[in-house]
């Protein structure tokens, strides 16, 4: 399947900027990171765009199987490490020196910090990421290891079996009172492994069609994704002291699964438009550099007065340093890397 589907481009970009925006005007405030950015009617409505981290998984999910199509596990290795690595590390080294300098009393950042968070894998040796946002990369990282193992093992021809079993552990998890006193910012498994099987379950039948146990798999995920965004909201309501409804988390989860199934089920999406593509390139240096700047933008030019001009700028300037990214690390560096890599271990 050779097909671009741009509609990911444009969703992906979209859960970004919901990300984004949730960062901005609900937790720059409600947890302290920058006061100023105080927008009490509008987090109303913002406190729900944190649903875009679900998104993604499911985008994660589905377009793995892009990276796996010949079963190659060195390959996937490449493509994986070529694909987070660069942008990575080139975000990490921009928000540290910010950090450094204008980071103030509310963000610091130690050698030793910087030094396991180039890991990605920082949290399993007990250091915080020094953006909030990296977390996800934790959870992703981990997702990339479970496919890499199917590959080593040979099981990939068995991949429909283990993501229904996933699946169905998940949600029945999900249920236990285990599931709300995990640490679910560093644990995959259940809060986020049934988000990527969504995903998976979704291309396979983009890929192989519909048929009955297919089928049944998406309205288990369908499940699976309304319990997990029900529960994870009344938690967040409990951390929070407020209250986040569970009617709006299933109506916004059902529209995009609704979108979701147009990639899945229809030949010609609406929304494969070729204009997309130049949003998803700009979605994952986004996401990367976008929160602790913001903040620290928000904390050294921002006053009640211009707060609300500010985070339209920031997100601008934001933007731009994402394009940035993508250009100068993404093409003229990733690039070159991914083609030396492959004939320094493909060759042989």
């Amino acid at each position: 399947m050779n097909t671009r589907f741009f509609e990911i481009d444009l969703l992906r970009f979209l859960s970004a900027l919901g990300v984004v925006i949730f960062h901005y005007t609900y937790t720059a405030v409600m947890e302290g990171y920058a006061p100023v950015a105080d927008f009490e009617s509008l987090r109303v409505a913002t406190r729900y765009a944190y649903m875009g981290i679900n998104f993604f998984f499911i985008i994660s999910g589905f377009v793995i199987f892009m990276s796996v199509a010949d079963g190659c596990a060195k390959k996937f290795l490449i493509s994986r490490f070529v694909r987070l690595f660069p942008a990575y590390w080139a975000a990490l080294i921009i928000t540290s020196i910010v950090t450094v300098f204008w980071g103030g009393e509310v963000f610091s950042v130690s050698w030793p910090q910087f030094f396991a968070n180039t890991t990605m894998v920082n949290e399993a040796l007990n250091y915080k990421p020094i953006d909030g946002a990296y977390w996800t990369l934790y959870i992703e990282l981990k997702f990339y290891l479970f496919i890499l193992a199917l590959l080593l093992l040979g099981w990939l021809k068995h991949f429909q079996h283990i993501i229904a079993l996933v699946l169905a552990l998940s949600l029945i998890a999900l249920y236990t009172p285990w599931a709300s006193n995990i640490n679910m910012f560093t644990a995959m498994f259940p809060h986020w492994s049934g988000y990527f099987a969504t995903g998976c379950i979704f291309y396979l039948l983009k890929r192989d069609g519909v048929n009955w146990y297919r089928m049944s798999l998406l309205v288990l995920a369908y499940c699976y994704v309304l319990k997990q965004s029900v529960l994870f909201g009344d938690l967040m309501g409990q951390w929070f002291q407020l209250h986040f409804n569970s009617t709006t988390i299933v109506l916004l989860n059902t529209l995009f699964f609704a979108l979701f199934c147009l990639t899945a089920f229809c030949q010609n999406n609406p929304l494969r438009q070729s204009w997309c593509y130049y949003l998803g390139i700009l979605t994952y240096p986004l996401y990367l550099i976008h929160q602790h700047l913001g903040y620290i933008i928000f904390n050294t030019l921002g006053n009640k007065d211009n707060i609300q001009l500010m985070v339209i700028i920031t997100i601008g300037v934001m933007l731009f340093i994402a394009f940035m990214l993508h250009k100068y690390i993404e093409i003229k560096l990733a690039k070159p890397l991914n083609n030396w890599l492959k004939q320094r271990f493909l060759t042989r």
